[in-house]
């Protein structure tokens, strides 16, 4: 005899769940563990540093880890940052639940508990659903790697420069800048 599990959409999260620190993967409820001080430093630097940016060109807003997003009715993710566009944000009828769309720019801060293939889904999944522009970002390794919406990427090291690409096109960000002292 087969079982099948029902899948839970976006909806259905947010009905049951609504404000807890989880995330919906193909239609099945993901617990997001708090970060760790390296994860969290570099995902504060990395708010700041988009936010002030975002802010001075008056181009959107920048949320946090706290934020969902509706990638497909299956599955919901909170990037670790993110950017939406002032358009976007325009468009939102229900600002006190998830964003109904994929954020611009989606920033993930690589955790000791990811994965290979945890990352790579993610990267997928936002691709998928028109992130522009990823980053996933390596504390331990002081680097980041860069995914672009026709499919290729590509590493920043930590003497380098971080770009918006064409979401961002004159954002600069020194790596230096990215991670806390040694």
């Amino acid at each position: 005899m087969v079982v099948h599990e029902k899948l839970m959409t976006v909806e259905e999260l947010w009905a049951q769940y609504a404000g807890q620190p989880l995330e919906l993967v193909n239609g099945r409820v993901v617990e997001k563990p708090l970060a760790g001080v390296s994860q969290g430093a570099v995902t504060g630097r990395i708010g700041a540093l988009l936010g002030t940016y975002v802010d001075e060109h008056k181009l959107g807003e920048v949320v946090g880890a706290e934020t969902g997003f509706w990638l497909d009715p299956h599955t919901l993710r909170g990037p670790d940052c993110a950017y939406i566009s002032r358009e976007k944000i325009a468009s939102i009828s229900e600002p006190d639940k998830y964003a109904p769309f994929a954020p611009a720019l989606a920033g993930e801060v690589v955790s000791p508990g990811d994965t290979a293939s945890d990352l790579r889904a993610k990267v997928d999944q936002y691709s998928a659903a028109g992130t522009r522009l990823i980053w996933v970002i390596y504390p331990s390794l002081r680097k980041v790697d860069v995914y672009q919406p026709d499919g290729t990427s590509y590493e920043v090291k930590a003497d380098g420069t971080l770009n918006g690409g064409d979401v961002l096109p004159s954002l600069q960000i020194n790596m230096v800048d990215l991670f806390p002292s040694e």
